[in-house]
């Protein structure tokens, strides 16, 4: 999640082969104040696709927020798979530039928000006017606390303790894999995922105006540049995370994905925080364990930011996935849940497309 004051303009780009800063017609007024700029929504329904779009396209490139956890915690099982990894191991045997404080974290720890560090809301964004550049010693400050918009990764429990939702601790997994394999972890995203799947409509690099031809949702002057790749940095269309999703949930069904074997998934899936209900909510790696109403285990996870809305989980006993991407502006309304409930009464959306 990430809440500022500070409020900035960044105008629409177009996808063509010239650079285009042509500013998006959509505006809050266009929704009776609902508060929706745009939305994007994908079901899966055993090989039925159900599309719909309200003043975007499938393709219309979303920052997904904290869903990028989501997408680090496949390079991390990737690298898993290829050997160059354990989830069990201290993280200090991979860390040279940086130490973490706290003896005995591992990967699992961070993956399951068990490593004893919590954050509160998370990142606030930097504004799109000043440029920055994505290396591994401006990832030390933001897990110092040392970046005047980071939270720091600060260990309050112990390791395997209680469930501590940590945006930091995924910034510590960034730097771990970009110090095993000496690549920043956006680039490792196109090596390990996006290339491999097509998903042409995905980064995690910092996209400033006027340097890219993607076509990004309209942000009526609220974008803000998320430095924080691994944690919430990423940009996605509802297309491509369809296309990750369904590669992952291929996987986990018949061993037939291209990104993962059928075992990892399933090693990657379970829950892994089994302690006191009080004090631990299930957690597979790197992703939200939740069930369906007929218990049926679901994967996925959800992204706010000051802005978007996304929400992305999959049922692979019943070959089901369920995307759905909101801008929306959030001085009318921050609460996700509201905002849905919004869009399918002000913009007369069926009950079948926000829920």
């Amino acid at each position: 999640m990430s809440l500022t004051k500070k409020i900035t303009k960044i105008k629409k780009i177009k996808k063509t082969n010239k650079k285009s800063t042509k500013k998006s017609p959509c505006r809050i007024s266009d929704t009776n104040n609902v508060g929706i700029l745009q939305g994007s929504k994908i079901v899966y329904d055993n090989g039925k696709i159900i599309i719909k779009n309200y003043k975007s396209t499938s393709d219309t490139m979303y920052q997904i927020g904290s869903c990028s956890k989501f997408i680090t915690a496949i390079v991390v099982a990737k690298l898993y798979e290829l050997g160059k990894l354990d989830y069990d191991t201290d993280i200090n045997k991979y860390l040279k530039k940086w130490k973490c404080p706290q003896k005995g974290i591992t990967l699992k720890h961070l993956l399951t928000h068990t490593s004893g560090s919590s954050d509160g809301n998370g990142y606030l964004g930097e504004s799109p006017q000043r440029y920055l550049e994505q290396n591994l010693d401006f990832n030390i400050k933001i897990i110092n606390g040392e970046w005047s918009l980071g939270t720091r990764f600060n260990t309050t429990e112990k390791p395997g303790k209680k469930f501590m939702y940590s945006g930091a601790g995924f910034q510590v997994i960034q730097q771990v894999l970009e110090e095993i394999t000496n690549e920043r972890l956006y680039k490792l995203m196109e090596k390990y995922l996006f290339t491999p799947l097509n998903m042409k409509n995905s980064t995690g690099k910092l996209l400033y105006e006027g340097e890219h031809n993607y076509l990004l949702a309209d942000m009526d002057g609220l974008y803000r540049m998320h430095l924080e790749t691994a944690a919430a940095g990423i940009w996605m269309s509802c297309n491509d995370l369809l296309t990750f999703t369904l590669d992952l949930m291929n996987s986990y069904n018949n061993n037939s994905g291209k990104i993962l074997q059928q075992e990892t998934m399933k090693l990657i899936t379970k829950n892994y925080n089994t302690g006191d209900k009080k004090l631990f909510e299930k957690w597979s790696l790197g992703m939200e364990h939740v069930e369906d109403e007929d218990g049926n285990r679901k994967f996925g996870h959800s992204g706010g930011l000051y802005g978007n809305q996304v929400d992305c989980y999959c049922i692979p006993d019943k070959n089901y996935i369920n995307i759905f991407m909101i801008n929306n502006n959030p001085k009318v309304d921050f609460n996700c849940d509201k905002v849905k409930k919004k869009a399918v009464k002000k913009l007369d959306l069926s009950n079948t497309i926000f829920n």
